[in-house]
């Protein structure tokens, strides 16, 4: 094996500068080059990157978002009214997000009596009916027991329970809901035209289908009413943008002219997507 020498009186030139320098204090760099420790100059990081693995994204153990169903809607104190000789019914109702088309039902929480919960004399708006007959789950006609005040075309909720056979004295009933919807009428008592198990409009969103079920006789039918038009006003913000659009309320048309011009509705008011809010 060769020895060398240590080099202790020797002199080397820098491959940087090109400048004289003692032997001893010149080092190597990465790349080869002989250079004085004065002119030293480490490896850039850059040049050696650490790899880097893919960031995680999927996570374990995933559902799906819940869909929250559309529910019932409390009015303000005395939300209708309504002009002499005029079927328009007008809902007061700030900052609601409802929608035209929209099909509608109110109802009281306390009470079905359209006169106490409503409170609008003869001024006053189906809340129900009854079924006159045995409604089955694939019938396309509907007979009320009277003569109803429904409009042409539209939507109606039924809900009706199972009945327990005899003897069954731990029996459970099941609730059937059911949203109808109808294309035309035939006399005072009968819807005809009837879309089994489906669903109707609220906030701008159909919700998912009912199912198609059959209803006894004697049960209530809760028609809707469809929002015509949104009532709108102009606000001030003193910021940018200067003005914003407030919804103050809506309209639905009723199926009759009205006999007086009131205002009523009471303090129990609520306005609900077809099912009442119940799912």
């Amino acid at each position: 094996m060769p020895l060398y020498s240590s080099g202790k009186k020797a002199l080397a030139i820098s491959d940087r500068s090109g400048m004289q320098f003692p032997y001893q204090e010149m080092v190597r760099e990465w790349n080869g080059s002989l250079v004085h420790i004065s002119e030293f100059e480490p490896k850039q990081p850059q040049l050696e990157p650490k790899p880097i693995s893919s960031e995680g994204v999927a996570l374990r153990n995933i559902r799906p978002a819940r869909k929250e169903p559309p529910v019932a809607l409390a009015l303000p104190n005395n939300p209708f009214s309504i002009t002499n000789g005029s079927p328009t019914l007008t809902v007061s109702f700030l900052n609601h997000d409802l929608k035209v088309g929209d099909e509608v039902l109110f109802f009281n929480a306390a009470s079905n009596n359209s006169i106490q919960s409503f409170n609008l004399g003869t001024n006053i708006f189906p809340l129900f009916h009854v079924l006159a007959s045995n409604l089955s789950s694939t019938a396309t006609t509907v007979t009320f027991d009277g003569n109803n005040l429904c409009a042409n075309t539209g939507f109606f909720f039924i809900q009706s329970s199972t009945t327990p056979a005899t003897g069954a004295a731990e029996y459970v009933p099941v609730i059937e809901r059911e949203v109808i919807q109808y294309s035309g009428k035939s006399g005072g008592q009968i819807l005809t035209g009837l879309t089994r198990g489906t669903n109707a409009q609220f906030r701008g969103e159909v919700a998912e289908s009912t199912t198609a079920s059959a209803h006894p006789t004697g049960v209530n039918i809760f028609p809707s009413s469809k929002i015509q038009t949104v009532i709108t006003r102009t606000e001030n913000t003193g910021a940018m943008p200067a003005t914003k659009t407030v919804n103050t309320g809506f309209t639905v048309t009723l199926p009759y002219n009205a006999t007086g011009t009131i205002t009523g509705g009471g303090e129990n008011a609520f306005v609900s997507p077809m099912l009442r809010g119940i799912k």
